[in-house]
């Protein structure tokens, strides 16, 4: 499988952890397009495919279990990845149970990041 064939989106309202997961992600050899706020996000998966998203859970506007929700029903075939510096086992079971491949827990490391990028869409293939 060619990660050059991947595309992903990633989706946070701070613009430094969007500029490091495209850079980090881009140098591995996937297609990375950032969001900063859900509503955008769900207008990019609207007009483009992308096999992966990672979420960030807290954001304004609509928060990242929101934007999973109405984005796993235009794309059931896409995998999620949340990202948040507000786990609380809460959030992360009830992560699980609505089907993120994984959760980052920031501030995560590249090498975590890639880990979770194969495995879920390792999952997905």
């Amino acid at each position: 499988m060619s990660t050059a064939a991947k595309k992903i989106l990633v989706v946070d309202d701070a613009g430094p952890v969007i500029i490091l997961c495209v850079n980090v992600l881009q140098s591995l050899g996937y297609l990375v397009k950032g969001a900063n706020r859900g509503e955008s996000a769900l207008d990019m998966i609207r007009s483009e495919h992308f096999d992966l998203m990672l979420l960030d859970y807290k954001m304004p506007g609509m928060n990242g279990f929101q934007v999973f929700t109405e984005a796993r029903s235009l794309r059931p075939d896409m995998a999620f990845l949340l990202a948040t510096a507000h786990a609380t086992p809460e959030i992360i079971q009830e992560a699980r149970q609505m089907g993120f491949s994984s959760i980052l827990l920031k501030p995560f490391s590249s090498a975590e990041l890639r880990a979770a990028v194969e495995k879920a869409l390792a999952e997905k293939a």
